[in-house]
């Protein structure tokens, strides 16, 4: 699962950017200009899914 939570974290961080600098303008209400919001939105998923990879450690061993 740490492949998939590096792959989505990164696709966040772009689409985040993306929606930064105004380039991506899907599901907006008003089109044109920077979508900051969106920004926020994204980049946060985009922190999440490295939390996630993060706390995706080794297997527990078993204590005898």
């Amino acid at each position: 699962m740490k492949p998939l939570a590096l792959v989505l974290a990164v696709v966040f961080f772009i689409v985040a950017i993306l929606y930064l600098v105004g380039v991506l303008q899907l599901g907006v209400a008003h089109p044109g200009g920077r979508h900051v919001s969106h920004f926020v939105l994204f980049a946060v998923l985009g922190a999440l899914c490295l939390v996630w990879m993060r706390f995706q450690g080794a297997p527990a061993t078993r204590l005898r």
